[in-house]
């Protein structure tokens, strides 16, 4: 085919290929140099305003960071020294030796790293921070007695998870800087500079605030015209005629992008990477979120195609160079982290389908053309999601069920676009703000560019919550009185004594809950300003305010509650066979759970199956467990955030199903202690759902969706051999559009045997290219933990619609 806009010479297929293979080949490492040029800057402003000394650390390591433009790169920006490598955030927080000297050898997230560097970072870097990163700061501004609780390696929730990065997790506008660039922001700061008010009380902080924003700015400008200057001065040492142009081009591209307009493709593309990247380098939180992807681009490409200056196999061409861009981002994270999300996911989501801003149909043939880059490159990254509503094609839906069927793997998730939309607008966004709404990271619906939604803030362990309420507030775990004391399962004479010892838990620790992430969030804002993500969001600019203070339009903070369907489960047989028909005595119970049923096999097989189990369309069972959602969605929604905004609950779990699971003793649903919970968040137990997908899918929607608006995470897993006819195809078409009618908002399929992921766990090397959906994001399946792969494995196999 004819090329429009590249030089002819190299194919599409051909470049891809190379460029996925050179990514899929490096070995991921640590960075020091971030590390390096943000203490210099801090050593240099020491005493001036905390938010200003953000701003010149962010522009001294755009002007100063190694810049390269790789091999066969269309889409240029590198988020380290080297591809694939972590960069360190020490104002953040620090590894200590062990820490570094586990990192090339753990078996999860594995990290190069040089003796040298080591020393420097624990030498050099550190001891400047060790006293003033926001990890130590964090110590500052907690309640010692939360601490004291949750002081233990079986606590309800971390308090101190999120003190050690950044927010991520939101949608920047990055629409608005393709359309009309920086250079439009910059004239906005200066015109609210003028309209000060020499009178306004927070005068001061909102001067240094546009004084930050402008310094962010000029290091983006920098930034840019460094690329444009290294592609000009490679093309001229290029000898090949056809790089030599394409790099020119990239010259071209860059001196544009961002700071101007995106006038055609290609520069819109790129203006989309460099802002993504320089988000990324300037916080160090993850799930920093692309949007609606086929919409951003959808009209340079067709405004193209219509002139005949770009051909659709181009456009695919540079889509799939941006595509394997976003698995340039990696974070470095403790084993722990690691080991319970492990994978290397930055889960930066993107958008395409569902409904336009009229309200009708957004599929369009830019749909397909990123349908097609996700089949071509498919890697974890980016973490692509499907919105779908009743008004779009089921073509649009069979093609992406063929290309997970091709793939033998798991990503692209389907989301409820009709059942979304509905809820945002109820949940106070204005019609045309629903409308454009998109996933953040896993499975969060979030306004786009106007939202700071902290939507991952923390994991909430509800089945721990039960078993408190069995104990009257006792870990059986340690043995430590970590909750209030609501009486023993001993003690209750009826169900809803129960009921109500588990409610007291459950707003006990949420509370606890609430006041921890309101300190976490009053620390970022202290001592880690997003500034330039509060260049991209509406509101910040008109309040003069930072998004970590909340600037932006709307606010939130989302928690996610873990293990419903094994406290249903759990709830359901202890109604049934202890108060119902007494067929089992309230100390025996007890005391097998506590014994981790050691002797007791037969009263476990009672529990598992003489009791209903949610996932098989029984109403027993599935309204305890929608029960449970809804305790844990009422407790958390009505409480308000430091940023003046709300608290938003979800229930997805990403893999922390598993090491949650550790920290729960032996439950009534028949589950062993330690291990893990149900998965994916709204997921009937594994090996539970045994009267078909349809029954599951059916028992699933019996949860409240819309009240857990920070998002749910439904898990399937199909033999792909059932998947391979037509008519095969549209009985699954059909599962999901009758899910989404039964009021599902979310679901996602694995599509792949439990032999192969076997092959996959005992032969690595031969399954490097193997994705599949962990919760809300995909992984690298041979990047798992261990525990995480088996658990994996352990999901209910279906053969069939």
């Amino acid at each position: 085919m004819d090329k429009k806009w590249l030089p002819k010479g190299l194919t599409r297929a051909e470049r891809t290929e190379f460029l996925n293979g050179r990514m899929r080949g490096v070995k991921p490492a640590i960075c020091v140099e971030r590390a390096r040029l943000v203490t210099e800057s801090y050593r240099r402003t020491e005493g001036e305003p905390y938010i200003l000394r953000r701003a010149k650390a962010l522009k001294y390591l755009l002007e100063q960071m190694t810049i390269f433009i790789d091999q066969e790169e269309l889409i240029v920006g590198n988020h380290a020294s080297k591809p694939r490598c972590a960069p360190v955030f020490p104002e953040f927080g620090m590894f200590d030796r062990r820490e570094l000297d586990l990192m090339p050898v753990r078996k999860v997230d594995t990290l190069q790293i040089t003796e040298e560097d080591k020393e420097y970072l624990l030498n050099e870097i550190f001891p400047y921070w060790k006293t003033i990163n926001t990890g130590e700061r964090s110590k500052y501004y907690f309640d010692p007695r939360i601490l004291e609780v949750l002081d233990s390696p079986y606590r309800v929730f971390n308090p101190l998870s999120r003190t050690r990065s950044g927010h991520g997790h939101y949608l920047p506008d990055v629409r608005m800087i393709v359309r009309f660039g920086f250079c439009r922001v910059e004239t906005q700061i200066r015109q609210y500079m003028e309209q000060m008010d020499y009178c306004d009380p927070e005068y001061a902080e909102k001067m240094q605030f546009y004084q930050a924003a402008l310094i962010c700015i000029e290091g983006v400008k920098s930034f840019q015209l460094r690329f444009a200057a290294l592609a000009s001065k490679m093309a001229e040492q290029e000898k090949d005629d056809r790089r030599r142009r394409e790099l020119e081009l990239i010259a071209g591209v860059c001196s544009q992008v961002p700071y101007y307009p995106a006038r055609n493709y290609h520069e819109a593309v790129q203006s989309y990477w460099f802002v993504m990247l320089i988000d990324y380098c300037h916080q160090n939180g993850s799930s920093i979120s692309g949007g609606r992807i086929d919409q951003l681009f959808r009209p340079y490409y067709e405004r193209e195609i219509q002139e005949g200056t770009l051909t659709r196999e181009e456009a695919r061409e540079i889509l799939e160079a941006l595509w394997v861009k976003h698995s340039d981002v990696i974070k470095a994270g403790t084993y722990s982290s690691v080991r319970n999300n492990g994978g290397f996911s930055t889960a930066c989501n993107v958008v395409v389908g569902g409904l336009d801003e009229n309200g009708e149909n957004a599929v369009c043939d830019f749909t397909y053309v990123c349908l097609d880059a996700e089949e071509s490159v498919f890697n974890s990254e980016p973490n692509t999601s499907i919105r779908l509503s009743s008004k779009n094609p089921d073509a649009y839906v069979k093609r992406v069920i063929e290309i997970l069927v091709k793939k033998e793997g798991g990503k692209m998730p389907f989301f409820n676009d009709d059942l979304i939309i509905e809820a945002l607008e109820k949940d106070g966004l204005t019609h045309e703000e629903a409308l454009d709404y998109a996933i953040v990271g896993c499975v969060e619906p979030t306004g786009y560019g106007n939202t700071m939604g902290s939507t991952n803030a923390g994991f909430f362990n509800i089945a721990k919550c039960f078993e408190l309420a069995l104990f009257d507030g006792v870990c059986q775990m340690s043995g430590v009185q970590m909750g209030p004391k609501t009486g023993s399962l001993v003690d209750f004479a009826s169900f809803d004594e129960l009921l109500n010892a588990f409610r007291t838990q459950l707003d006990y620790f949420v509370s606890m809950l609430v006041c921890s992430l309101n300190c976490t969030e009053k620390l970022i804002g202290d001592y880690g300003p997003h500034i330039f993500s509060s260049l991209l969001l509406d509101g910040c600019l008109e309040n003069g305010r930072d998004c970590t203070r909340g600037g932006a339009k709307y606010n939130y903070i989302g928690v996610q509650g873990v293990g419903i369907a094994d406290v249903g489960d759990s709830l359901a047989a202890i109604k049934k066979l202890v108060y119902e028909e007494k067929r089992i005595d309230r100390r025996t119970l007890a005391e097998a759970l506590q014994n981790d049923f050691r002797d007791q096999e037969v009263l476990r097989q009672i529990l598992l199956n003489r009791a209903p189990k949610y996932g098989n369309d029984i109403d027993e069972a599935d309204d305890m467990t929608a029960y449970v959602g809804r305790l844990y969605c009422d407790s958390v929604n009505c409480r308000t955030t430091v940023r003046g905004g709300r608290f938003r609950a979800g229930l997805f779990c990403l893999s922390s199903n598993t090491p949650l699971g550790r920290q729960v003793c032996a439950l009534p649903s028949g589950r062993l202690s330690g291990t893990p919970l149900g998965d994916g968040g709204i997921s009937p137990k594994h090996g539970m759902d045994t009267h078909g997908p349809t029954a599951a899918a059916r028992s699933v929607a019996k949860v409240l969706h819309t009240q857990a608006l920070n998002g749910v995470n439904y898990n399937m897993k199909f033999l792909p051999s059932v998947l391979k006819t037509e008519e095969d195809r549209q009985k699954l078409v059909d599962l999901i559009r009758t899910y989404f009618d039964l009021g599902g908002m979310h679901i996602q399929f694995n599509i792949l045997t439990r032999e192969k992921l076997l092959d996959a766990q005992a032969h690595p090397d031969r399954h490097r290219s193997l994705v599949l959906r962990v919760a809300g994001y995909s992984a690298f399946f041979v990047e798992l933990d261990k525990d995480i792969q088996d658990e994996i494995i352990s999901r209910t196999v279906h053969g069939g619609c």
